[in-house]
């Protein structure tokens, strides 16, 4: 267990403050064993020392009367009652004080800091100290599964259950070297599982790469502990894998928006016989709603043959990763069979952003220096994050900014934000011209989305722009120059020159 060292370097001032009554000095202490549990008892000691030396024959030479005084903390008891009485200590002399201690069942993990005070005839001013004592309260954890064996591609309910100290942010994941994967993450954040609680999550597995029989799943946990520790152990937990038995092999083959319709797409791979009559229904549940009635027929399904699945369905779920049901029927060596399966499915969603484009002064003139505004809007249903724009460089303009890329970071559905380049129009003819501008972000399901859009903008030349009165700032100031210069210049010439005056 990790001790903050500052707390260890006041604790030891206290200890070592008894210098300062010389000659009684509290030369040490120690706590047996080094680290206690709840329930179990340990013992204190204190050191105590008539730091004259020997020989000497002073009245005070010899201390009377000592007695040290516990004082208990939360967490942890004396078992003995009242002080201990040391007596005399001559001149160069130690004793030990001891006591029994018992960390209490409801002690919580780290350092608990019972406190003492040693007295001594004829001495007004007292010693105090305080004693760190360690104390270890690690979680003992424990999984369950609502199944006892799975399918291909299937879904878990695991129990964790905590008979130890209190477990904070707890995460869940699979060990990476085993034949199982979590479907759509690589580990389940859990939170906090208190001492004598226990919590379950649902987890979809993809066992396909598993053999057909008994199996071992591989969990990894990874937590706090309390003191602050972090701590990380595994779980195996065995688990009979039953692949589907038409031995087929579903997989996502279209990209699924929330709060649309969609044409949703499966692909199915027959790796086992060939099936006869294969029929498939879709349960509208979780979300997704069939708009067809009746099941779909595939036919004769040869073995190593793929066949797509194409529903049509309006999903009205968050994004992220979804389960649905399929139930299957079909025949198989004349013999008629049925069964069911569950499939995870990446739901994105139906995030999109809005771009418009402005510039200052306006219009944009050849050879003008201007202030390009670029505004992106959110126009999807959720959140979006890490929103980043660049605007490209091309024939018509340069950009005089130190980054053609500008970070947005997040915004909320109907949001809006402005990023700014300082662009220069070249030498070109006027007309329209393209203005490329790439934004990237992330949605709600966790899928990165890069969109690059164009918006056309008028480049107009100076003297078209001075005729529909909208010439940019500096041609005023340019002229205004110009103007100036010439008056200055006509009434410097016209000033008479002064008579000379001669003597």
């Amino acid at each position: 267990m990790k001790i903050n060292p500052g707390l260890f370097s006041v604790l030891a001032l206290l200890v070592f403050v008894g210098i300062l009554f010389a000659p009684l000095s509290v030369e040490s202490y120690s706590v047996t064993p080094s680290v206690l549990k709840p329930g179990e008892t340990g013992l204190i000691q204190i050191t105590l020392k008539n730091v004259q030396p020997s020989g000497t024959t002073a009245t005070t030479a010899t201390i009377k009367n000592i007695k040290v005084y516990p004082y208990s903390a939360a967490g942890l008891e004396f078992t003995a009652e009242g002080p201990v009485f040391v007596g005399t200590l001559e001149a160069s002399a130690s004793a030990i004080a001891s006591f029994p201690v018992r960390i209490l069942a409801n002690a919580k993990g780290g350092v608990i800091s019972p406190s003492f005070q040693v007295n001594q005839e004829d001495v007004s001013a007292v010693q105090k100290l305080v004693v760190p004592v360690k104390v270890s309260n690690s979680p003992v954890l424990s999984l369950s599964l609502d199944k006892q064996s799975i399918r291909g591609t299937d879904s878990l309910v695991v129990t964790i259950s905590n008979n130890g100290g209190a477990a904070s942010k707890l995460t869940l994941k699979l060990n990476e070297s085993g034949k199982f994967s979590l479907v759509g993450t690589d580990q389940i954040f859990v939170g906090e599982v208190n001492g004598s609680d226990s919590t379950q999550v649902q987890v979809n597995i993809d066992a396909r790469t598993a053999a057909n029989g008994v199996n071992t799943l591989q969990w990894v946990l990874s937590y706090q502990q309390e003191g602050g520790d972090s701590a990380t152990e595994g779980k195996s937990i065995p688990i009979t894998v039953k692949k589907e038995s038409a031995d087929l092999l579903f997989s996502q083959s279209s990209n699924i928006v929330t709060s649309t319709d969609n044409l949703l797409k499966i692909t199915v791979k027959n790796t086992g016989k060939t099936l006869n009559d294969f029929r498939v229904t879709l349960e509208s549940e979780g979300g997704f709603q069939t708009k067809e009635s009746g099941e779909l027929k595939l036919g004769t399904f040869a073995s190593g043959e793929e066949k797509e699945i194409s529903i049509n369905v309006f999903v009205d779920a968050q994004p992220g990763v979804r389960s649905i049901k399929l139930n299957m029927k079909w025949a198989e060596d004349d013999v008629e069979k049925e069964d069911s399966i569950t499939i995870p499915l990446v739901i994105s969603s139906d995030a999109d952003v809005g771009l418009f484009v402005d510039a200052k002064p306006a219009p944009l003139v050849v050879g003008g220096d201007h202030t390009l505004s670029v505004l992106v809007s959110n126009i999807g249903s959720y959140k979006i994050e890490n929103v980043e724009v660049a605007l490209e460089e091309n024939d018509a303009f340069e950009i005089f900014n130190a980054q053609k890329s500008q970070y947005i970071g997040a915004l909320e559905s109907d949001d809006f934000s402005t990023v700014q380049y300082k662009i220069r129009i070249k030498k070109i003819v006027p007309g329209s011209y393209p203005i490329a501008v790439s934004v990237k972000y992330k949605d709600q399901s966790g899928v990165w989305v890069e969109k690059n859009m164009t918006r056309e903008v008028l480049i107009r030349s100076q003297e078209e722009a001075l005729s529909r009165g909208g010439l940019p700032s500096f041609v005023y100031i340019i002229g205004a120059a110009i103007v100036i210069g010439v008056l200055y210049w006509w009434f410097k010439m016209r000033k008479p020159s002064m008579p000379q005056h001669h003597s």
